[in-house]
């Protein structure tokens, strides 16, 4: 069996989580076992020790400095004797790699989930940052194209998408719908609306309360669904009570349903700046909901079965009002399942695939 590191930044829930954890629960547990690395608890902790792994929980690197935290990871790896290092961390993942080598493991995977790092105002550490993280990599990964131009530029990388486990969706009947909407205070008429993201500038979410307000004077019905947290929630939730929008947007925070919320959503909008991949409109596409996104994000995580609408964040505002007012027809989950298959976004086969990375 090998033993494998994983350094992913949280146990809650989010694009990086989901992705580890589809991947984890379909890898054969008789070849590979997963510990992980993470800085912040989350959620979906309990979800990763049923699947036998140890959790590290570590301080920010910023808050216990670079050698303490390099000290730290060197002595994990060599008590537990790992056999390969993977960092979910991108260009951060300098003093994990720098340790791992060091600690003599000599599969040390780098991978990029990102094409932003809007935190970093010094380009010149950032460059940094990026030279010396691949530099101390021995296979470079990244969840599209431009995640890995991003963070590794011209040096040879793969491509791994963020799997789709099927396995993990469950249906609502109409009735379980139409409880859950009673919960959240949605009417029969209401149009349902959604978004599902951290509350950073790169999610646009200003972008998302300016179409709220032209439904309002269009005097349309709606209920406008935000799911997420972030350093800019105080932000929005003073927009939306500015705007008097409260009666029709609503910020829940942090959810666990985000499956069930997506089936009782009519359009999900991702007006994003930039996206590494998009895992959440992958399960969108698998829930049937008709989304209208950013032409940023990747055409990688378009199963093409004709329920993403891409359009300009810097066009005509009318061109999203009309896509979120237009009915959309419903696509048959076959065709859905099968769009996976083509996109080979499979869990099985991409758990598959990563693991060769270890060999």
């Amino acid at each position: 069996m090998k033993k494998i590191l994983h350094i992913i930044p949280t146990t809650d829930f989010g694009g990086i989580t989901t992705m580890i954890l589809d991947i984890w629960a379909n890898t054969n547990k008789s070849l590979y076992h997963f510990d992980f690395v993470v800085f912040n608890k989350g959620r979906s902790h309990d979800s990763f020790i049923e699947h036998g792994s140890q959790l590290f929980y570590q301080k920010f690197i910023t808050k216990q400095g670079p050698l303490a935290y390099m000290m730290k990871i060197y002595k994990i790896i060599k008590d537990n004797g790992y056999d390969a290092v993977h960092d979910h961390t991108g260009y951060r993942a300098i003093f994990t790699l720098l340790a791992a080598r060091l600690a003599g493991v000599k599969c040390r995977v780098l991978h990029s989930h990102t094409n932003v790092a809007e935190e970093w105002s010094n380009k010149y550490f950032l460059s940094f940052l990026k030279k010396m993280s691949v530099m101390n990599a021995t296979k470079l990964v990244a969840c599209s194209a431009h995640a890995g131009k991003f963070c590794f530029g011209e040096k040879p990388f793969d491509i791994l998408f963020n799997p789709m486990d099927i396995n993990k969706i469950k249906y609502l009947s109409q009735a379980e719908k139409k409880l859950l909407k009673k919960e959240l205070g949605i009417r029969d008429n209401d149009l349902v609306l959604g978004h599902i993201g951290r509350f950073v500038p790169v999610k646009n979410q200003q972008f998302l309360l300016k179409l709220a307000a032209r439904l309002k004077q269009k005097g349309i019905n709606y209920k406008f669904i935000f799911i997420g947290e972030g350093p800019l929630e105080e932000e929005i939730r003073l927009l939306v009570e500015r705007n008097q929008l409260q009666e029709s947007v609503k910020l829940l925070g942090q959810r666990a349903d985000i499956i069930n919320l997506l089936q009782l959503f009519d359009k999900f909008i991702l007006p994003s700046k930039y996206e590494g991949f998009g895992i959440v409109l992958l399960e969108a596409q698998v829930c049937g909901t008709p989304s209208i996104v950013s032409a940023t994000v990747p055409r990688a995580v378009d199963l093409n079965v004709g329920l993403i609408q891409y359009l300009d964040i810097n066009g005509n505002i009318e061109d999203w009002l009309h896509e979120i007012i237009k009915e959309n027809e419903p696509i048959e989950l076959s065709n859905i399942i099968n769009g996976i298959d083509n996109k080979g976004l499979n869990a099985e086969d991409i758990a598959q695939k990563m693991c060769t990375y270890y060999i």
